[in-house]
């Protein structure tokens, strides 16, 4: 079983243990997992969740399992998560929405190309 949290997505990392001589050796970081049920009241079951203490305080801040799963699109969710609130809808009647492409503005350059071309349009109108 993978140490990933159902959450964060936070995972092992892996790093240096650096001793006074400065001799590198290898070495993990675990994530501080906690197995924990979670009650989902639109359900009304339990899920026994991996989730890091971060992810346990980021559950809380959103007000429980239901709401942090429903406040989040299901192309930000794992796919535990994701599942659950496919469950959630499918209970509710409500369809998922798609998740909202990103709006991108132009870039810097782009922006000057078409005050250049502007301006070479004034120009010849004025001729």
């Amino acid at each position: 079983m993978p140490r990933v949290c159902k959450v964060t997505e936070k995972k092992t990392m892996v790093g240096m243990n650096v001793s006074h001589s400065m001799r590198h050796t290898k070495r993990t970081f675990l994530p501080n997992l906690q197995k924990l049920s979670f009650h989902s009241d639109i359900l009304n079951r339990d899920f026994a969740l991996r989730i890091s203490t971060a992810g346990l305080r980021t559950l809380t801040k959103h007000g429980g399992l239901d709401a942090y799963v429903m406040s989040k699109p299901i192309s930000r969710l794992t796919p535990e998560m994701a599942a659950i609130k496919k469950a959630i809808e499918k209970k509710n009647g409500k369809p998922a929405k798609p998740a909202k492409k990103p709006v991108h503005k132009p870039t810097r350059s782009a922006r000057l190309v078409k005050k250049v071309d502007a301006k070479k349009a004034a120009a010849k109108k004025t001729k």
